[in-house]
């Protein structure tokens, strides 16, 4: 039985683009990779290399300190600098920078693989930490925290396949082509994490996945493991979203997945998971789409973290047009691109070339028709109209009980309003003024 969630949009999905392409590899892999110290939500990394140092596939290049993730070489080379690069988040940041050597050449002290039938926890948490996975749907949360948080603590895991971003289709085509080691990752962490059920999520829209999920299930019995197929609707893929029509519970406002005893992983998570248990492979690589009407030859690549998106995109035959708008993710909470030279990180699904007629128009926002159509779109229950009527007399009273902490900056209420005001922005705006006047009252 599947629940539904309040609000939501139905954007134009336009998957078609990418979704029989099979993941490719790069016939030539780039000349350097730039490998960015901040890939997680917590912080940056701290260097262990040095320039001039040589450095093979899977070598340890940074380290955890009291902040970041764990980063690993993806090609093997010689280390040419370490020094400030463009961020796919945008402006310069502190990465590590490798010079291929086009050997491939696997790291020696590469980790064990582990015995599932003896496997712990705290083994997992431990491997996971050393392995450098974080949340690979955009969270980029700590996914070795989330683990020993979620320990005894759950009784539904959750792997979340929705993608329910426009064009991206990096998730459907992991999970068609590499379903066995997703369900074997998820059958581990169910068990370890001490669940009732785990369930994978994907949208009606993708059977083919469905299908190869159900044959494998089929012929290892399943156990707790199920699939389940969800009517397509944005923003499914939101951890909130997904625990509510998975399980029917609601997270209240200001809580998290704990409180309704359920834990959410990325697809691309659990399969990263599952190669640093069973393969010894820290995540050094990822699936990213590369799509949009100006891109010459979309296509779904298997990719090292660390390629320049220039070359990504070269790689695909460039621009067959002028492109309107650069984005890394799709184009409903995607990230306007600054610099092409920025590299694809842990969190990168997607680079996303729309054209002009692809999007709507950059026009002014026009005057608000008070249409309530922001408020019945938001799936946090939030009126986006009255948060912008508020910051607009910085009415800091208001602002407060408008639960400006629960938004989680889906786009619904921008896609759906009829005048084009930016209310994704104006949310934002208002939380940022909440912090900084609210909190020095």
């Amino acid at each position: 039985m599947t629940h539904s969630f309040f609000g939501g949009v139905y954007p134009a999905t336009r998957k078609d683009i990418t979704r029989r392409k099979p993941m490719a590899r790069l016939s030539q892999p780039p000349k350097e990779v730039v490998i960015p110290l901040i890939m997680c939500a917590d912080g940056p990394a701290t260097p262990m290399v040095r320039p001039g140092d040589p450095v093979t596939v899977g070598q340890p290049i940074a380290r955890r300190g009291q902040t970041g993730a764990a980063a690993h070489a993806s090609v093997s080379g010689r280390v040419s600098a370490v020094e400030d690069r463009p961020h796919p988040w945008g402006g310069l940041s502190p990465a590590i920078v490798i010079q291929n050597d086009d050997r491939n050449e696997p790291y020696a002290g590469h980790l064990p693989p582990l015995d599932p039938r003896q496997l712990t926890v705290e083994q997992v948490v431990e491997r996971v930490e050393e392995a450098g996975v974080v949340g690979m749907g955009g969270g980029l949360f700590p996914t070795w925290t989330k683990i020993a948080r979620s320990a005894g603590r759950i009784d539904t895991l959750i792997v979340n396949a929705a993608e329910c971003e426009p064009y991206v289709t990096a998730d459907y085509r992991l999970l068609l082509e590499r379903s066995e080691h997703i369900l074997r990752g998820a059958q581990t962490l169910a068990r370890c994490l001490g669940c009732e059920r785990a369930v994978v999520v994907t949208e009606g829209d993708k059977l083919s996945a469905v299908e190869a999920v159900e044959r494998r299930l089929r012929r290892r019995g399943g156990g707790r493991i199920q699939i389940l197929t969800v009517r397509t609707k944005y923003p499914l893929g939101a951890e909130k979203q997904i625990i509510q029509t998975v399980t029917g519970r609601e997270v209240p406002p200001g809580g998290s997945s704990l409180d309704v005893r359920c834990a959410v992983f990325n697809v691309a998570t659990v399969y990263a998971i599952h190669d640093a248990l069973f393969q010894g492979r820290p995540l050094t690589h990822r699936a990213v789409t590369v799509t949009g009407g100006a891109v010459t030859r979309p296509r779904n690549m298997w990719v090292p973290i660390g390629t320049p998106l220039r070359y990504l995109l070269e790689t695909c035959g460039g621009l067959r047009e002028e492109a309107d708008r650069i984005l890394t993710g799709g184009p409903m909470m995607g990230v306007a691109l600054q610099d092409l030279e920025a590299p694809v990180t842990k969190d990168t699904n997607s680079l996303v070339c729309l054209t002009g007629w692809e999007h709507k128009p950059d026009t002014p926002a026009g005057v608000c028709i008070r249409c309530g159509k922001c408020v019945a779109a938001c799936p946090m229950h939030l009126a986006p109209t009255l948060i912008r009527r508020a910051l607009e007399e910085r009415d800091l009273k208001r602002l407060s009980r408008c639960h400006l902490e629960d938004c989680n900056a889906c786009g619904c209420c921008s896609f759906i309003c009829p005048a084009q005001i930016p209310l994704v922005e104006t949310v934002a705006q208002a939380a940022s003024l909440l912090k900084r006047e609210g909190g020095a009252q």
